[in-house]
């Protein structure tokens, strides 16, 4: 698979890449990669921000058909070297030097200053277009690491041919167009960012990088750079509806941009956030499912902007209850999935292969639910807990609560009386508020599924996923419940 298109552009803080400047540096950063003693049987680390750089790196890696592994920017110095072990990793490409003294390391930036020089010591290289041929031929080609946030990183091994043949599906799923200026305001170093730089390259269009930690700079970035397809996480969304609804010059501003589509994804799509944006963009969340496991399972589009969208081709779905019974369409059970893009499996762990993978259906822990072959879900199934001899789960009462048009989180702690505590944080800057939710509950959750604690909260913390923080929710829970009983 020889890539040459013919027009498509990186907009970054670097400044404004040509296909034929990213041709050329993936060429020249190849060589130099390959001077290094990289074997082509070899698996390296990529660890970087979102960047220019990120795109050449990752691509270069692809083009001399190494296995990549690639971890968040923000991994620990103790995951990183229990990655690099486990990965068996030849050297660890970065932005920012780990501190590994039994690693070997290249740093971007020395990469970055070689090229400056690089036509005086090798010559200019003869460019022949990036190469994924023998890439997408391993069985390793891609190996994701997990956050880590439902306890200890695994690496998620993807085969090459099976994530281009999901991305190919989801270009066409959505209609990606040559003249669209893709915004993802996400971290490469996931499979959401990675599946859209890729969907970019293959679209041959316009990609724009920005910090995805840095909401103004993206807000600037979509009037500035005529963004089209924008890519968020709902939390960010929460948070840039909340800057626009203090600054309305920028909000006439982005409304009135040529923003086409706005896609969420990488975490549950709430109901009040849904309505709260329709009503002020008068244009759908385009809400999509997908797991580093499956790659992309279902999309929203613009014809079809129901749920999560349908399947794509290669993937079938099926609900099922605790009891392994396949549910009917509206009936809320565990999200299974058979899917051409399915993991090889993870990494050096056949046990946890094995526990998620039963005669080829995947085991994804979500609850949701099918309707007229639309997938809905509403979050991790979790555990139920038991509660005054109910068994009840957090995810629906979030559900519930959710219908109301307030976004929070529900905290479960041990409690003798109750068996268990429910401890609900609202996320909203007004403790009033709550008194009316509290009116409202009543509609909607029976009395054993009330929380014990209605919270209000500013904002929830965010782990480096951009997912609600649900360890440092636990915590502030167990502080907030124990000065409850003093």
């Amino acid at each position: 698979m020889l890539v040459t298109h013919t027009d498509c552009r990186i907009i970054s803080p670097e400044g404004i890449m040509t296909r034929e400047r990213l041709e050329r540096d993936v060429t020249i950063f190849s060589r130099m990669l390959a001077l290094r003693g990289i074997p082509e049987e070899g698996r390296v680390i990529l660890k970087a921000a979102n960047s220019y750089y990120f795109v050449v790196c990752l691509f270069s890696l692809c083009n001399i058909a190494v296995s990549v592994t690639v971890v968040d920017e923000q991994t620990v110095l103790d995951e990183i070297a229990q990655i690099y072990d486990e990965a068996g990793a030849c050297c660890i490409l970065t932005d920012c030097d780990p501190g590994l003294s039994d690693a070997s390391v290249i740093l971007i930036q020395d990469l970055i200053q070689e090229e400056a020089v690089h036509p005086h010591w090798v010559g200019e290289p003869e460019i022949h277009g990036i190469d994924f041929n023998k890439w997408c031929e391993r069985s390793d080609a891609l190996i994701l690491y997990s956050s880590g946030t439902t306890g200890k990183p695994k690496g998620i091994v993807k085969a090459g041919s099976a994530f281009m043949d999901n991305i190919r599906h989801s270009i066409h799923a959505m209609n990606y167009l040559p003249s669209d200026h893709m915004l993802p305001v996400v971290p490469f170093s996931h499979f959401y960012g990675i599946s859209l730089i890729f969907s970019w390259w293959l679209t041959s269009c316009s990609l724009i990088i920005c910090n995805p930690k840095n909401l103004w700079s993206v807000i600037a970035s979509i009037t500035k750079d005529r963004a089209t397809v924008v890519d968020a996480n709902p939390s960010a969304f929460y948070t840039l509806l909340r800057m626009l609804n203090r600054k309305p010059e920028q909000l006439e501003m982005v409304k009135e941009s040529p923003v086409r589509m706005w896609c969420v994804g990488g975490s549950p799509l709430t109901q009040d956030l849904e309505e709260k944006f329709n009503n002020i963009f008068g244009q759908p969340l385009l809400n999509g499912y997908g797991l580093s496991e499956l790659g992309n399972v279902t999309l929203g589009t613009l014809e079809c902007p129901q749920g999560c969208g349908k399947p794509l081709p290669g993937v079938d779905l099926k609900i099922l209850d605790a009891a392994g019974e396949q549910q009917a369409d509206g009936i809320v059970g565990e999200v299974w999935i058979r899917s051409a893009g399915c993991m090889e499996g993870y990494l050096n762990r056949p046990d946890l292969t094995q526990s998620v993978l039963q005669d080829g259906w995947f085991k994804t822990g979500d609850l949701g639910y099918l309707d007229d072959e639309m997938l809905y879900v509403i979050g991790r199934s979790g555990k139920t807990v038991n509660r005054m001899g109910y068994m009840v789960s957090p995810v629906y009462i979030e559900d519930r609560i959710g219908s109301l048009g307030y976004r929070s989180c529900v905290i479960t702690l041990e409690d003798e009386a109750k068996g268990t505590l429910l401890v609900a944080f609202i996320e909203s800057e007004f403790s009033q508020a709550l008194s009316v939710l509290r009116k409202e509950m009543n509609r909607v959750l029976p009395s054993y599924m009330f929380p014990d604690l209605l919270l209000p909260l500013a904002h929830f913390p965010l782990n480096r996923n951009g997912k609600v923080d649900r360890l440092e929710m636990e915590h502030i829970a167990l502080e907030k419940a124990a000065s409850r009983k003093v």
